[in-house]
C-alpha cells in the first residue's frame, strides 16, 4: 500500500468523523443532510485505496463506478443541505426529496451508456481506466453540476442576508464562504492543473473537501451565544430610561447610555464637570469623595442616599435630576463610579399641576360657600312681607355677610320718599343718584351705594358707610339690590295685581322680570366663577353656559316688555340675541357682517325658548369655529314660515365643517342640545358643508297646553 492509498483511507475516516460529529449534539434534518454529504465524499475518498488493493479489472471498474456515484450525488446532496439551512426545516420536505431524482436519472444514463469502457490497465501499480468522451452526456452532467451547486450557493447567500437572527446570518455567511472557496478550489484543480498526475489531483481535492466539510460542520454545531453578565449589563444600560454615566477613578466618562448622550451631548473621555451645572459642581464633588471614603469602612456595597443636582444640556438648559452614586469595585479596589440620574422635570411639572389643582379645589369650595350665602340672602329678601320688613332684612344681611355697620335705604315712590335707617340720610339723594348713574354699585364720598333698580326704573338706593371694593362683596351687593328691587316692586303693586286683570298682567310681567333678573344673576355668577379658573376649556364651558342663560333671560325680558305676554316678536329677539353673541365672541379687529331674513312672526314661550337656545348654539359655533384665524366673514340667520311650518337657517362663509362631522357621533353639549331641541319641536335637522357651513331646521310651533 503506497502513501496515496494510506492518505485516501485517512480521508475516508475523517469524512465519516466530520459527518457524524453534528449528529452527536442534535439529529435534525440539517445534520442528516450534512451526514449524507460526508458519506458521498467518503466513497470518493476511499475508492483509490480500494482499487489499488484489487487485482481484477472488473472489480476496479465497479469501485470506480461507486466513487463516481458518490461524486454525482454530491451536488444534489449539497442543494438539499442549502434548502434545509435556508428554510430552517426539521423534517424532509417533499420538494427537497424531488431534487434527488435528476441525478439518479443522469447516473442511469451514464452507467447504461458507453462512457466507461471495460478496458483497464495497471501502470506502476495504479489502475488506469480509459473513458470514451460522450459530448451530449458531458454537457448534461456539467449543466447538472453547475446548476445544483450554483442554486445551493445562491440559497445560502440569500439566507445569510435575510435570516431573522444575527446568529443565523453569521453562520450562513461563513458556510457560504467555506463552500464557495472549496468549490472554486476544486474547479481550479480539475480545470487549470492538467499537468499533475491523477493521484496528486485526487489527494489535493480530498484536502480541499475535508477543509470545506470541516468548516461547514463546525458552523452547524455552533450554538447561539448565551447571555453573559457583561452583555446583559450593556443592554440594560442602553435600554434604561434614566441617565446612566460611568466614570473612571479620575472622574472621566467611560460609558454613557443613549438617553444621557442624547440629553447631555457628552462622549467618553470627558470630565464629569462638563455636564454638571457650575453652581452644583462642588456638591457633586463632595458626594463623590463621600462615597469613596465611606466605602472603605463598609463591607460590600455602600448604599448612598440620592440627592438633587442639576445637569446641563449643550444648549444651556438645566435638567434637575435625582442622582444615585455607586462605587464600582474589582475586589477591594475601586475602578470607577456609576451615576444613575432620574429626570425630575416631569415630576416637578406634575407637582405644580397638583398644587394648581389643590388651589382650584380651594377656590371651588369658596365658590360653593359663596353660592350658599347668596341663596340665603335671596331667600331672606324674597320672604319679606312689607317694605319695613324688607329694610330690616337688608340691614341684617349687610351686617352679617358684608360686615357693614348699619346703613340707610332710600326709596322715592311718588312725591314722598321713604328713608329707613338710624338718623338722617348723610348725603343728598339727588347727588347720590347722579353719581350712581347706570352703575349697580358705586363709591360716593366714603360710602358704598347699591342701586335699587327694577328694569329701567331706579327705585332708590342702599347706602352703607365705608367703601367696599372687593369683587365678591360688590357682586353680593348687586344681587341684594336686584332682589330687593324686585321684592319692593312686588310689595308696592301686590294689592293692585290681586284686584284687576291689569294687575295680573303686571304680576306676570313681574314674574318674567324676576326670572330675567335671576337668570342675569346666574350669568353674573358664571362670569365671576370664570375669573377664578385658569383652565381655558373650563372658562370656555362657563362662557357657553353664560350665553345659554342669557338667551333665556332675553326671552323673559321680551315678554315683560311686550304688549302680549303669550307671544314674542321673534325678529327683534333673534337680532338682539345674535348681536349679543357677536359682542362676546368677535375677535379684536375682526369684522363679521350679520345678515337677517326673518318673517314677521310671533311664537309662544314653549316654542321660542328652544328656538332661542338653538340659535344661540349655532351662531356661537359659527363665531367660534368658522373663522379660526380671525378673518372677516358673514353670518346669516333666516326664519321663514311655510304652510304652518317654520324653517330656521343659520349659515356662514367660513372654513366649513370637519370632514368626519356626523350628528350621530356628536359628543359636544351644544350640538347635542340642538339635536334634542329639534326633536322637542317635532322638527328635522339638516346640514351641509362646502364654502362655509349651513344648518337648516324645519319645525312646528308647540301647541300651548293650559297649566293648572
Amino acid at each position: 500500500m503506497n502513501i496515496y492509498s494510506t492518505l485516501s483511507i485517512l480521508a475516508f475516516v475523517l469524512y465519516l468523523i466530520i459527518g457524524t460529529y453534528p449528529l452527536r449534539k442534535e439529529r435534525g434534518n440539517l445534520q442528516w443532510s450534512l451526514f449524507l454529504i460526508s458519506i458521498a465524499m467518503a466513497l470518493w475518498a476511499v475508492s483509490p485505496a480500494v482499487m489499488d488493493a484489487l487485482t481484477e479489472p472488473g472489480h476496479a471498474i465497479m469501485i470506480y463506478t461507486l466513487s463516481g456515484i458518490g461524486l454525482c450525488l454530491l451536488p444534489a446532496l449539497f442543494l438539499n443541505f442549502a434548502l434545509v439551512l435556508s428554510s430552517g426545516a426539521r423534517s424532509m420536505d417533499k420538494a427537497g426529496s424531488l431534487i434527488i431524482i435528476p441525478p439518479i436519472i443522469i447516473l442511469f444514463i451514464i452507467i447504461s451508456s458507453s462512457m466507461i469502457t471495460p478496458a483497464v490497465s495497471m501502470v506502476n501499480g495504479v489502475w488506469q481506466i480509459e473513458i470514451i468522451r460522450n459530448r451530449p452526456l458531458e454537457l448534461l452532467l456539467q449543466i447538472y453540476i453547475f446548476g445544483y451547486f450554483g442554486s445551493g450557493i445562491t440559497l445560502i447567500w440569500n439566507h445569510a442576508r435575510t435570516a431573522p437572527l444575527y446568529h443565523e446570518r453569521k453562520i450562513s455567511t461563513i458556510i457560504f464562504m467555506t463552500s464557495s472557496l472549496s468549490l472554486i478550489g476544486g474547479w481550479i484543480l480539475s480545470s487549470f492543473l492538467p499537468s499533475l498526475d491523477m493521484q496528486t489531483v485526487n489527494l489535493a481535492g480530498q484536502l480541499i473537501g475535508l477543509a470545506g466539510l470541516a468548516g461547514i460542520s463546525g458552523m452547524v454545531t455552533l450554538t447561539p451565544p448565551v447571555i453573559s453578565p457583561s452583555l446583559a449589563g450593556e443592554s440594560i444600560i442602553d435600554k434604561v430610561t434614566d441617565l446612566v454615566i460611568l466614570l473612571d477613578p479620575e472622574g472621566r466618562v467611560t460609558r454613557i447610555n443613549y438617553r444621557a448622550e442624547a440629553e447631555l451631548g457628552i462622549h467618553a473621555g470627558e470630565d464629569w464637570r462638563r455636564f454638571t451645572a457650575e453652581d452644583h459642581q462642588e456638591i457633586l464633588e463632595a458626594e463623590l469623595e463621600h462615597v469613596r471614603d465611606a466605602s472603605r469602612h463598609v463591607k460590600g456595597d455602600y448604599h448612598h442616599e440620592p440627592f438633587l443636582v442639576d445637569y446641563m444640556t449643550p444648549g444651556g438648559e438645566r435638567i434637575p435630576v435625582k442622582l444615585f452614586i455607586s462605587l464600582i469595585k474589582e475586589g477591594p479596589d475601586p475602578v470607577g463610579y456609576s451615576l444613575v440620574a432620574q429626570d425630575q422635570r416631569y415630576t416637578m411639572r406634575l407637582m405644580n399641576r397638583i398644587e394648581k389643582t389643590e388651589r382650584s379645589e380651594e377656590v371651588a369650595r369658596r365658590r360653593l360657600e359663596e353660592f350658599r350665602v347668596l341663596n340665603e340672602i335671596l331667600k331672606d329678601i324674597n320672604h319679606s312681607r312689607t317694605p319695613e320688613d324688607l329694610f330690616r332684612t337688608i340691614m341684617k344681611l349687610a351686617g352679617e355677610y358684608l360686615g357693614l355697620p348699619g346703613g340707610w335705604v332710600y326709596i322715592h315712590d311718588g312725591n314722598e320718599p321713604i328713608i329707613s335707617g338710624e338718623g338722617s340720610l348723610p348725603l343728598d339723594p339727588s347727588e347720590v343718584l347722579k353719581e350712581l348713574g347706570d352703575q349697580s354699585v358705586a363709591l360716593v364720598d366714603g360710602f358704598t351705594v347699591a342701586a335699587l333698580r327694577h328694569g329701567d326704573e331706579t327705585l332708590g338706593f342702599m347706602l352703607f358707610p365705608g367703601q367696599k371694593s372687593n369683587e365678591y362683596d360688590i357682586r353680593l351687593l348687586e344681587a341684594m339690590g336686584t332682589e330687593a328691587s324686585s321684592t319692593l316692586k312686588r310689595l308696592f303693586y301686590q294689592e293692585k295685581l290681586v284686584s284687576s286683570l291689569e294687575e295680573k298682567e303686571l304680576l306676570l310681567r313681574e314674574i318674567h322680570h324676576r326670572v330675567k333678573n335671576n337668570l342675569q344673576v346666574v350669568s353674573s355668577l358664571l362670569n365671576l366663577q370664570s375669573s377664578y379658573i385658569d383652565n381655558p376649556k373650563v372658562v370656555e364651558a362657563l362662557k357657553d353656559s353664560q350665553g345659554r342663560v342669557m338667551s333665556m333671560s332675553m326671552i323673559h325680558e321680551k315678554l315683560y316688555r311686550s304688549g302680549n305676554l303669550s307671544d314674542i316678536d321673534v325678529g327683534g329677539y333673534i337680532q338682539g340675541l345674535v348681536r349679543s353673541i357677536m359682542l362676546s365672541y368677535q375677535k379684536p379687529g375682526q369684522r363679521i357682517m350679520l345678515n337677517f331674513d326673518i318673517d314677521d312672526v310671533k311664537l309662544n314661550l314653549d316654542t321660542i325658548m328652544p328656538l332661542g337656545l338653538m340659535v344661540n348654539e349655532l351662531v356661537t359655533n359659527a363665531f367660534k369655529y368658522a373663522f379660526p384665524d380671525g378673518g372677516d366673514g358673514e353670518v346669516t340667520v333666516r326664519l321663514k314660515e311655510r304652510d304652518g311650518r317654520f324653517i330656521l337657517t343659520v349659515a356662514d362663509d367660513g372654513v366649513g365643517l370637519p370632514e368626519d362631522f356626523s350628528m350621530d357621533s356628536l359628543t359636544s353639549l351644544g350640538m347635542l342640545l340642538v339635536k334634542n331641541l329639534t326633536r322637542q319641536l317635532d322638527g328635522r335637522l339638516d346640514y351641509r358643508s362646502g364654502d362655509g357651513a349651513e344648518f337648516r331646521i324645519e319645525f312646528s310651533e308647540v301647541i300651548y297646553r293650559e297649566r293648572l
